[in-house]
């Protein structure tokens, strides 16, 4: 029995890129740095509000349960995403990262959903607030959540520290707004503020969770990057010497700093050695414009929009083939 391979192509080439491992390992470090100031803040939260009878508190309290459950996934994607590739994974496990981002934000929605329910529940029938242990225990985390903002703040490139990072920053912001309703509270005595802020801040918690969901769910589903336009890409393909067409062509991330393409390019070569220099220039025109480190090619001496590319047996796809005119190259393979 034979197996058959189709064939039509000069070259194909892999760039490799390897900047990933040193930002990935200071994340991990400064996330767990992170669950553990987080915890003592969840303490002094959850204590101090069922204690004041702050629905804000509480409520801020119970997000940070959640933190701590975003926060360890976020750690053990990046713990994952530190081991080395090997020959069965071998784009390494960065897409654990990826992943436990993912997840993790899908767990905050729903925490962001729960608190603006309880928040509804007590507009209607706001309770007694302490406003001046509210102010304390409240300013006791927003310097807790000022500093981790700190540290977060130079690792943005990996996904669970840029979540980390904006779910401490919306933390500092709600205690800011926690303090300013604890004042309002303590002149004026209007207890419903407290239930109003802690939707407010469900609600903060909610919007910012889902949009980084969706940033991790474009990058799972291998939708092309949302800084790289196809178009301009295949444009600037077509303005590299002796490229004649390109087809075939697909763009996706592994992480949000890791880019990929491939695609077939029709070129007026005749060597390798020409076809090498072609590839090189694909090479740097995509690292400089766009910012894709890892580029496959498949050079052909003439485009072939009709074929799929994916089909296991090419032979009758070929010879039936108007466009080509039964001039693709089928290499027979016979069995050892």
């Amino acid at each position: 029995m034979q197996t058959q391979q189709h064939h039509h192509g000069l070259g194909h080439h892999h760039h490799h890129h390897h900047g990933h491992a040193q930002t990935s390992s200071n994340s991990e470090r400064l996330i767990r740095y992170g669950m553990m100031l987080t915890f003592v803040v969840f303490l002094i939260k959850i204590i101090g509000g069922y204690w004041t009878g702050s629905l804000a508190l509480v409520s801020d309290g119970w997000h940070l349960a959640g933190d701590l459950l975003t926060l360890a996934l976020s750690w053990w994607g990046v713990k994952q995403s530190l081991k080395p590739p090997s020959k069965r994974q071998s784009f390494g496990r960065y897409r654990a990262e990826i992943l436990s981002a993912f997840t993790a934000n899908l767990i905050l929605v729903g925490v962001g959903g729960y608190i603006i329910i309880e928040a509804m529940k007590s507009l209607s029938h706001p309770e007694p607030v302490s406003s001046s242990w509210m102010f304390w225990l409240t300013l006791a985390g927003l310097v807790i959540y000022t500093a981790l903002t700190y540290m977060l703040s130079k690792e943005k490139d990996n996904m669970n520290a840029k979540s980390a990072w904006l779910h401490f920053l919306g933390d500092a912001l709600s205690s800011l707004a926690i303090l300013i309703g604890a004042g309002i509270i303590y002149f004026t005595g209007w207890y419903w503020v407290d239930p109003v802020l802690g939707g407010l801040v469900g609600l903060v918690i909610g919007i910012g969770a889902a949009k980084m969901a969706w940033e991790g769910a474009h990058i799972l589903l291998q939708f092309a990057p949302e800084q790289i336009d196809p178009e301009l890409v295949e444009k600037a393909l077509l303005r590299l010497p002796d490229v004649s067409d390109v087809t075939d062509l697909h763009l996706w991330s592994l992480t949000p700093t890791q880019h990929f393409m491939s695609c077939h390019l029709a070129v007026d070569v005749t060597t390798i050695g020409e076809g090498e220099t072609i590839i090189r220039h694909v090479q740097k025109a995509m690292l400089e414009e766009f910012g894709i480190h890892h580029v496959t090619i498949q050079l052909e001496t003439s485009s072939c929009a009709t074929c799929f590319h994916t089909v296991v047996d090419m032979n009758s796809h070929c010879q039936d083939c108007t466009q080509t005119e039964n001039t693709c190259q089928i290499i027979q393979i016979e069995p050892n």
